[in-house]
């Protein structure tokens, strides 16, 4: 099992994005059933946003982004990014 971050943009510009993460079996089954594994994620947001998915089409979030999300290497890269802005700063 992998996590997936799926991410909701507004294409307006108008709204922040909205994003969940959802777990699937593999890319390779997320390249085969991409609408269902999309489909699922819209319906969290929906449900975690207590909204509905008409009232999303309608402030424009119709683009989305999936990524696979690796919390482990997201952790790695924001130390490093932290430790470099100290350094810049003089902080260390």
């Amino acid at each position: 099992m992998i996590d997936l971050q799926c991410t909701l943009f507004s294409t307006t510009g108008k709204y922040k994005p909205m994003s969940t993460i959802v777990k699937v079996e593999s890319v390779a089954y997320y390249n085969t059933h991409k609408t269902e594994v999309q489909t699922r994620a819209i319906q969290n947001i929906c449900a975690q946003r207590n909204t509905e998915w008409w009232c999303l089409k309608r402030d424009g979030f119709t683009k989305i982004k999936v990524r696979v999300y690796d919390k482990e290497k997201i952790e790695a890269e924001n130390a490093a990014r932290y430790e470099r802005i100290k350094k810049e700063r003089g902080w260390a």
